[in-house]
């Protein structure tokens, strides 16, 4: 039986196999858990199995016993997991009449019921009901089927097998990077998570704890998605946006506030989160992005070089002002009293400059060599004032840092060492290399801080997803020519990287998730290989697609997710703007690949038009549906985005006369493009509010690029990046 996260161990026995159709919860030597108490959390768990859950007194004879027994023994445990085995293992013993659940904690008895639920939707999955949920018609007929297959389902026996499981996990934290807020105001909007309210966020934890995860790193840049009433204007309240109205097909002016500060949800989620055994770090800039401050106060930016053609001067504050300096420390202050169980700060990727004010010319850079050195000291010091002053609040806050990130990525072991005496011994650190350095440069940061403070490492690639403006990207084979690609941020180089960590047994392990719909396979990723799995990626791909979708329909949908060909809109030579998360630019080589897209594509987008009917037709897969409408947006996008490369090329290799022809025709295809954009997406149009222009989606800078071309006496100098985040990695683009 697949059962996903992988657990450490299953022995199946001899006996006859339970045979159930509701499971009812019995305590037995509790020293936390109420039978109330216990019933309850059962139920969050089976959130997408709700009828399976009994709440009667009486056993009839379809209800099987589940004893929940806080005792734990740990015979079979390898002996360096034994105190994670405490923590959060379980044992599962499953007979003919009875299930018994031991554990020693709450987070145990969650994880064995996890692992139950899974047993339970790998077998419904594993009868092929969910297959016929692809060719339903919608006609009456094909309703009367969809309610008979509904109520087969929602009264089905099921049939485990007799065993007995032991497992835990391989490190102790186990956490994604979901975004609350990410650049919002400096770079874009929102999009995706960062538009949910509390009733999405409650699902989407459900999703991850049934992953076995157990940290959010949760990622506020930007403007702040709270109430903070010593500094209301840096907060994300009546922010303005122009929105496409379909009905009328022009865009409207509004003003947009982020969800939570509508209804003030965090705290209530933040407290499910606790009960569910998740804790929830704040993951903010240490120096960049803290609220809207920046942005409403550009005086107090740090000075760049003179002459210097920096565009990201917006995003950080001078540290010799003592008021820019306790605002950061009053936001930290702010976030520890929401609730928040640590911080991620995260220093600025920018090595190349530093501010040049007076001041920090003579406090930072008379005692530097670079500015990259000036920039870490001053960073340091202030983290050392956000340190004291968040664990006086709560003094078991956790505090992290993502940072030493610049080239050389290679570190010399000296500079190591520095690093480490530059910081207190219990700050952890939320990132260690992973990516374009051999792995023993993972095992020389472990020698210098300590197994026990690497909590993350570069496993990145859904945050590479996530900047490509709503344009599907998992695997290597969605890429085009990925053995040239600069960037090789890629769902098999994060789990090369989570099978380093278990190997390693560092303290945590980090998986990245700034884009949700579409990319749940990071997630399962993140969940599995986390937990301690060693299964080859493509057994693993293809045996947890099979036991969440079924055999057919899973083979179908990871079929139709690595055969997708995604290029990015940047990808033209003549978009001279520099993108480094995508940097391979077409060529006459690329064209067959590129033909072959094209003939692939209208059998692929049937295929995903099917799934989105058999998923939204399934109360047991209908949360999956809008993750395949995302990706057939993605898709159709795809389809334009052919014929513009195919012109674009052409255009590359045409004489004079016959390129301005083949402009208009690239930006025919651009407005197709960005009319699927306006479909579906909410936050389509650039920000300027830092003095530099972003969007997200490429639409705006193709036309700048291209009219400036043809009209040459009438240049927009003003570039529209397409993402702000880019800016501070333009190292990797060794293209333009």
């Amino acid at each position: 039986m697949n059962i996903f996260p992988e657990v450490k161990s299953i022995n199946y026995k001899s006996g006859n196999p339970a045979k159930f159709n509701k499971l009812k919860l019995n305590l037995y030597e509790q020293d936390e858990l109420t039978q109330s108490k216990a019933d309850e959390l059962a139920k969050i768990r089976f959130w997408d199995y709700p009828e399976i859950i009994s709440l009667e007194a009486d056993n009839p004879a379809n209800v099987l016993a589940v004893d929940c027994v806080a005792d734990l023994s740990d015979q079979d445990v390898e002996p360096d997991y034994s105190e994670l085995y405490r923590k959060q293992g379980y044992r599962l013993k499953i007979e003919e009449t009875k299930i018994t659940l031991s554990y020693q904690t709450q987070v145990g008895f969650l994880y064995g019921l996890t692992t139950l639920k899974k047993m339970i939707a790998a077998y419904l999955s594993g009868t092929g009901v969910f297959d016929e949920y692809i060719d339903l018609e919608i006609d009456r007929a094909g309703y009367k089927k969809l309610q008979q297959l509904n109520a087969d389902i929602n009264t089905a026996e099921y049939v485990l097998p007799a065993c007995e499981i032991i497992d835990y996990p391989s490190v102790e934290v186990r956490a994604v990077a979901p975004t609350f807020s990410w650049y919002s105001g400096y770079g874009r909007l929102g999009f995706d998570m960062q538009l949910w309210g509390y009733d999405e966020w409650a699902e989407y934890l459900y999703q991850c704890v049934d992953q076995k995860i157990n940290q959010f790193n949760m990622v506020m840049y930007g403007y702040w998605p709270f109430e903070f009433d010593e500094y209301p204007e840096t907060i994300y309240k009546d922010i303005p946006i122009e929105i496409w109205n379909a009905e009328n097909e022009r865009f409207i002016k509004m003003k947009y506030t982020h969800p939570n500060i509508e209804d003030n949800f965090l705290p209530k989620f933040i407290d499910l989160a606790h009960e569910l055994g998740v804790k929830i770090v704040a993951y903010v800039g240490l120096n960049s992005y803290n609220g809207g401050y920046s942005i409403v106060y550009p005086e107090k930016r740090m000075v760049p070089p003179a002459g210097s053609d920096f565009l990201n001067d917006f995003d950080s504050i001078c540290l010799s002002d003592p008021k820019n300096a306790a605002y950061i420390v009053r936001s930290m202050e702010k976030i520890t009293e929401l609730g928040f169980d640590g911080f991620a700060l995260e220093e600025s990727e920018e090595g190349f400059w530093f501010c040049e004010c007076d001041k920090c010319k003579e406090k930072w850079h008379s005692v530097s060599s670079t500015p990259g050195e000036a920039k870490h000291k001053a960073n340091f010091w202030l983290l050392d004032q956000i340190y004291e002053a968040v664990r006086k609040i709560n003094p078991e806050v956790v505090v992290g840092i993502r940072a030493f990130r610049q080239p050389p990525l290679e570190k010399d072991p000296a500079f190591l060492q520095e690093c480490v005496d530059s910081v207190r011994d219990d700050v952890v650190l939320f990132w260690a290399p992973g990516l374009y350095v051999p792995e023993t440069e993972f095992t020389k940061w472990i020698d210098a801080f300590g197994k026990d403070r690497i909590w993350a490492r570069d496993t990145e690639s859904n945050s590479i997803t996530s900047t490509m403006g709503r344009l599907y990207r998992i695997f290597e084979s969605n890429v085009l020519r990925y053995e040239d690609e600069a960037n090789v941020q890629v769902i098999e180089r994060d789990i090369e990287q989570h099978k380093g960590s278990i190997r390693e047994k560092v303290h945590g392990i980090n998986g990245y998730m700034f884009e949700w719909f579409g990319y749940f396979l990071h997630q399962w990723a993140h969940g599995n290989y986390g937990w301690g799995s060693t299964m080859p990626n493509d057994d693993f791909f293809e045996n947890a697609c099979k036991a969440e979708f079924g055999e057919n329909l899973g083979r179908e949908i990871l079929n139709v997710l690595r055969s997708i060909l995604t290029i990015h809109e940047s990808q033209m030579k003549l978009y001279t703007t520099p993108f480094p998360f995508q940097s391979n630019i077409v060529n006459k080589s690329d064209i067959p690949t590129i033909e072959q897209a094209i003939a692939d594509h209208p059998a692929i987008l049937a295929k995903i038009q099917k799934m989105i009917h058999a998923l939204s037709s399934n109360p047991k897969l209908k949360h999956y549906a809008l993750h395949f409408k995302k990706i057939e947006n993605s898709y159709r996008r795809s389809r334009i985005i052919y014929e513009m490369m195919l012109a674009s090329i052409e255009y590359d290799n045409a004489p004079e006369e016959d390129k301005a022809a083949l402009l208009d025709e690239i930006l025919f295809f651009n407005e197709r493009d960005f009319d699927i954009v306006k479909e579906m997406f909410f936050d389509i149009n650039p920000v300027s509010a830092t003095g530099v222009k972003s969007c997200m989606i490429p639409y705006h800078e193709v036309k700048r690029l291209i009219n400036n071309i043809k009209y040459p006496e009438n240049k927009d100098e003003a570039i529209i990046c397409s993402g702000i985040e880019a800016l501070g990695w333009l190292w990797l683009d060794n293209s333009k």
